[in-house]
C-alpha cells in the first residue's frame, strides 16, 4: 500500500509541478521576461527552453519535500 501511495504521489507531483512551471512561464514569457521577442519568438524560448527548466527545479523540490516529510524519526531504545 505504501509503494501504491509513493507512486500516486510522485505522479501528482510530475503533473502538479507541470502545470505549475507551464504557468509561470507563461506569465513571464507574456511579460516579456524573455529578453526580446524578435518576430514573436519568446514561446519558443519559453518552450524550449525555461518551461523544461522551470519543471525540472519544481519537480527537485517535490521530491525534496516528499523525502523530508516520508522520513521516519529515528528510535533510541
Amino acid at each position: 500500500m505504501r509503494v501504491f501511495t509513493n507512486i500516486l504521489i510522485l505522479v501528482a507531483g510530475v503533473v502538479g509541478s507541470g502545470v505549475a512551471a507551464a504557468f509561470t512561464v507563461t506569465v513571464i514569457a507574456e511579460a516579456g521576461g524573455m529578453g526580446s521577442c524578435f518576430e514573436e519568438s519568446c514561446g519558443y524560448a519559453a518552450l524550449f527552453m525555461a518551461f523544461p527548466l522551470t519543471w525540472f527545479i519544481m519537480f527537485s523540490f517535490v521530491l525534496m519535500a516528499m523525502l523530508i516529510w516520508r522520513r521516519k524519526p529515528r528510535r533510541d531504545l
